[in-house]
Formats: C-alpha cells, sequence, structure tokens
C-alpha cells in the first residue's frame, strides 16, 4: 500500500477522477503518433518514396513535440487543463479529417508534411494537458494505478490504432483510415467530459492581477528553475543524455516504410507494429521500470539501449523474409519499451519536486524528441548511402545506422556517467 510522504498529506482533489479514465485520453496522441509512425512510411513506402524522403518527412513532424516547449507552459496557467486537452482533442480529429479530405495527400509532400507536423503540435499538446489532469484530478492512493493506465493508453493505443490506419487503408482507403482515426479521437476523448477539475486560481495570476503579466513572471520563474537545474552537474549531464542517441527507438518510425523489402504483407505489417508491437512495448515497459527501481537508472538506460542496437544488428544480418520483419520489429519495440521506462525514471529522479517540476520534465522529454527526430532522418540517410555506395540492402543499412547510432550515444551516457560520479571539487578555505 502506498503512503504519503512524511509531512501534511496531499489534498485530494473533492471529486477525483476514477484511474480507468486514463485508459482512453492517450487516444489522440495515439492516433497521431501511430498515423504518422506506421500508417504514414507504409504508404510512402507502397507508393515509390525513397527511404530518405519518408526518414525526412517523420523527422520533420516529430520535431513538433521537440519544440512544445515553446508553449507547453501555458498550460498550468489557472484551471483549464480539461479545456486545453478537449480543445486539442477535437484539433486532432479535425487535422486527421483534412488529411483525409485531400484527394492525394502524397502528391504535395510539402502540404502533407506541414499537415502532419501541426497534427503532432495539437497531439502533444493534448498529451501535456492529459499529464496534468492527472497529477491534479486524482487522489493520491490511486497514483499508482492511473500510472499504469496512462502508460497503457500510451503505448497501446499507438500501436493498436496505427495498425488500424494500415488495416484500414487496405481495406478500404487511406482516406477511411484518417477518417475512422479521427472518429476514435473524439470517442476516447469524450471520456474527459466526466473528469471535475478542481477551480483554483494560479498565485501567479492573482499577484499580478492579469494573465499577460501572470505569464510574465510564470517564464521568468520557468527560466531560473531551469537554468538552476540545466547548470547542476546531474542536470546538465542528464540533459546531455537525453540529447544523445541511446534509447531513442528511431526505427519505430521506419519499420513500416522498410516492409516492403521483407515482402511483408498489410496484416503483417500492422499485426507486428500495431497490437503486436503495442504488447512487446508494454511488457518492455513494465519490465523497464522494475529494473529502474533496482540498479541505477542511467546504467539502466544505457543497457537497455544496448539492447535495441542488438536486436537492429541481429534484424539486419538476418534473411530478408517475413519471419524475420516480425520478430525483428516484435524485440526491437520489447527493447524501445524498456528503455522508455527506464529512460522516464532516470528523468523523474533528475527533476524532483519544484514549482517547474512539470516545465522541467518537458525540457528533458523535448530533448530526447529532438534525438529522435534527427536520428530518424540519419537513419534514412545512412541506409542510403550504404546502399549507394556498398551495395547493402537499404533496409538492412537503415537497421545497422540505427545500431551504430546507439553506440554512440551509449558511449556518450558512459562518459556522463564518469562525470557526475567525480567527486565535486572542494571549496577553498576563505
Amino acid at each position: 500500500m502506498t503512503t504519503p510522504p512524511a509531512g501534511p498529506a496531499p489534498a485530494d482533489p473533492a471529486k477525483p477522477t476514477p484511474p480507468w479514465i486514463f485508459l482512453f485520453l492517450d487516444f489522440p496522441f495515439g492516433a497521431a503518433v501511430g498515423y504518422l509512425s506506421l500508417g504514414v512510411p507504409f504508404w510512402m513506402e507502397r507508393r515509390g518514396f525513397s527511404i530518405e524522403a519518408i526518414a525526412a518527412v517523420a523527422a520533420g513532424a516529430n520535431l513538433a513535440h521537440a519544440f512544445k516547449l515553446l508553449w507547453i507552459p501555458v498550460l498550468d496557467l489557472g484551471a483549464y487543463r480539461k479545456i486545453w486537452y478537449l480543445a486539442m482533442a477535437a484539433t486532432t480529429a479535425a487535422l486527421l479529417a483534412v488529411i483525409s479530405a485531400l484527394p492525394d495527400p502524397l502528391a504535395n509532400l510539402p502540404l502533407f508534411a506541414a499537415l502532419l507536423t501541426a497534427l503532432q503540435a495539437a497531439a502533444t499538446t493534448g498529451h501535456a494537458a492529459n499529464n496534468a489532469l492527472m497529477a491534479t484530478t486524482t487522489r493520491f492512493a490511486d497514483k499508482g494505478k492511473v500510472g499504469g493506465f496512462a502508460m497503457a493508453s500510451n503505448v497501446g493505443s499507438t500501436g493498436l490504432l496505427g495498425a488500424v490506419a494500415i488495416l484500414v487503408s487496405d481495406a478500404i482507403s487511406p482516406r477511411a483510415a484518417g477518417l475512422t482515426l479521427a472518429a476514435l479521437v473524439l470517442v476516447g476523448a469524450a471520456f474527459a467530459l466526466r473528469i471535475v477539475e478542481p477551480r483554483l486560481v494560479d498565485p501567479a495570476v492573482r499577484a499580478a492581477h492579469g494573465l499577460a503579466r501572470a505569464t510574465a513572471r510564470h517564464l521568468a520563474a520557468m527560466l531560473r528553475d531551469l537554468w538552476s537545474t540545466v547548470r547542476s552537474r546531474e542536470g546538465f549531464t542528464g540533459l546531455v543524455i537525453c540529447l544523445a542517441p541511446v534509447g531513442c527507438q528511431a526505427m519505430s518510425n521506419l519499420f513500416t516504410g522498410i516492409s516492403e523489402q521483407y515482402g511483408a504483407s498489410a496484416r503483417l505489417v500492422g499485426m507486428a507494429n500495431g497490437v503486436g508491437g503495442g504488447i512487446a512495448s508494454a511488457v518492455g515497459a513494465l519490465l523497464g521500470g522494475v529494473l529502474a527501481d533496482r540498479m541505477s537508472r542511467r546504467v539502466a538506460y544505457a543497457a537497455s539501449g544496448g539492447l535495441t542496437a542488438l536486436c537492429a544488428v541481429a534484424m539486419a544480418a538476418a534473411p530478408m523474409t517475413e519471419w524475420t520483419y516480425a520478430w525483428g520489429t516484435f524485440t526491437y519495440l520489447f527493447a524501445g519499451g524498456i528503455a522508455f521506462a527506464t529512460w522516464a525514471g532516470m528523468v523523474l529522479e533528475m527533476v524532483g519536486l519544484s514549482a517547474a517540476t512539470a516545465t522541467k520534465y518537458a525540457l528533458f522529454n523535448a530533448s530526447a524528441n529532438l534525438a529522435i527526430s534527427y536520428v530518424t532522418a540519419a537513419d534514412g540517410l545512412g541506409g542510403a548511402w550504404l546502399h549507394r555506395t556498398l551495395g547493402i540492402a537499404e533496409a538492412r543499412g537503415v537497421l545497422l545506422t540505427d545500431a551504430a547510432l546507439t553506440l554512440g550515444g551509449i558511449a556518450v551516457l558512459l562518459a556522463m556517467l564518469l562525470v557526475t560520479r567525480r567527486p565535486a571539487p572542494a571549496a577553498r578555505p576563505s
């Protein structure tokens, strides 16, 4: 049984949100990410686009997750997270519908890429609002259950809804796939209507007597807190680790884009990356959570990154068959789930508790998402270069590039680990 920390017990909301509701609230996020990371590469490969083009589109749209730190702090002003969540869910559904209404999205790649970026921006903003609702509308004793439901929604909906996009597009059309996801987004988001958010006035707003002045004060306090964290040894090395390609699992954005080279059918692609991949990621995340509490979280993160590299190398060395595609995708996503959980444990350890805890978490999260974007792009470029220069199949080249970048990131992490373990300089006597 969870016990509250020493001191005054945390105050529970008057009308706490049932934990099970959060099993559905990441549907908008999962639909947007699944559409981008599973559906889009699958359709682009079938239309003859190169792996470089596929990686560039995925990496560019994913930048929205990295730059969200520019606007996410606004969500902390006042008790409007539920409104933010519902508005962003509606925007996510609308963007999916707009993309589906285009006669041929892939015929105008710049417009398609811009809409995909907007889709990710809306989804990641709604996801941040959902995280805030978890923190402010649930009972202290339910935090563990809330986290479990939220993780299942996050990891599971990405794979499952991405699989729905592929399977519906194969059976009917990509337009039907986008509209189906838009409907599921609205169904999942509707559960938020049951949430009763405490109507608390932000102290900054009360003291500033105005939203504009409160925003300026809030951002100033945030920057001071961020600077204090970043300039500390733990914070600076942690930021470098997040920016390094350790556990990015960037291949999850490209697996559907190399499926044709393995002769994988649409059904297999949907199952391997969707239902099967979602389950594998969830199980891996649960295992990673246990590891993160049993050993150094930075070491655990390095080990999980090494496991993803090993999976990529094994898949690259194996025959290019449907069976290889199935087990390779499954094991990589399982290892990626471990990396996801150990990364989260490492970051939670660093941010601690302060007025800007959520914003600091967003900083590390944005840094990790930036790493995912540049590694996705680099995987595509490296795979194409190895194919042109050495005649290696593009799929194998992408996997080998991903493994090499991951190993380089692990080297950076280990170097940062040595830095943090080095004794701090002794103060000079006055």
